[in-house]
């Protein structure tokens, strides 16, 4: 029974060390001594004219959990920070933690102007961390589809959400013995999107480059506003919380 469990562990492992080998290593694009952005090329199902890349943008800011669960989801504050952002509405509020939303793209002449539609859930491990995965609406499930109130949708080139995922950690502040200071949040967004349409592909990888890395910029910049740091959300604990002296990795 021993040697058929070590045997299954063992083909379980080597399977997961094949997976990261398939996987491409990251290519720096920029970095400052604040934020970073890298690329990868990834192929979907297998298939070499599928090409894309995915892409991971970091940032550190100081603020609590809640102050950016508040700046992301307040969707009339999203065309101040998301480069190129129109408009953005809610679809529909599933419960505390998941809704769906629209976001339309200003027009990049003479291209067709593009529409995300899309659903996000978040939820906080045990380290404080909190993670939020997003979903294209395309591939939401049948209890959850819901007629689209959006205007004038034939305008637009829908933007296809293969993967897309923020986790956002909190830190202390290196030398800082106050216990109740807001401590920083450092933020990983990967995604992998396609909305290429008649866009060629060299420029579509710069301008989605370009524009997540001016993105994150911008929430460095606006997050740390008090309106964002003076309300709590239920369900979500912040490290300022919790006494130093305890190890949250253990």
């Amino acid at each position: 029974m021993k040697r058929l469990l070590f045997l299954t562990a063992l083909i379980f492992y080597l399977a997961q060390q094949c997976v990261n080998a398939s996987e491409a290593p990251w290519k720096l694009w920029k970095k400052t001594s604040t934020q970073s952005v890298s690329y990868r090329a990834v192929t979907l199902d297998g298939l070499a004219e599928q090409q894309l890349i995915e892409i991971k943008a970091t940032t550190t800011v100081n603020s609590s959990l809640a102050g950016f669960l508040l700046f992301l989801q307040d969707v009339s504050n999203t065309q101040n920070w998301l480069i190129n952002a129109r408009e953005s509405k809610i679809i529909q509020q599933y419960s505390a933690t998941e809704h769906s939303f629209y976001i339309k793209l200003a027009k990049i002449w003479p291209f067709k102007p593009r529409i995300l539609i899309l659903s996000s859930i978040y939820w906080q491990n045990d380290d404080l961390s909190v993670e939020i995965n997003i979903t294209d609406i395309g591939a939401m499930t049948a209890d959850k589809a819901s007629p689209l109130a959006v205007s004038n949708i034939d305008d637009y080139l829908k933007v296809k959400i293969h993967n897309a995922h923020w986790k956002i950690t909190p830190q202390r502040i290196a030398g800082d013995a106050t216990a109740n200071r807001q401590a920083d949040i450092v933020i990983e967004y990967r995604f992998i999107a396609d909305g290429r349409g008649d866009i060629p592909t060299w420029l579509a990888d710069h301008l989605a480059l370009k524009s997540i890395w001016k993105s994150m910029r911008n929430i460095r910049r606006q997050l740390p506003a008090e309106k964002w740091q003076q309300q709590e959300i239920e369900g979500i604990t912040e490290l300022s919380v919790i006494p130093s002296s305890i190890d949250l990795k253990q």
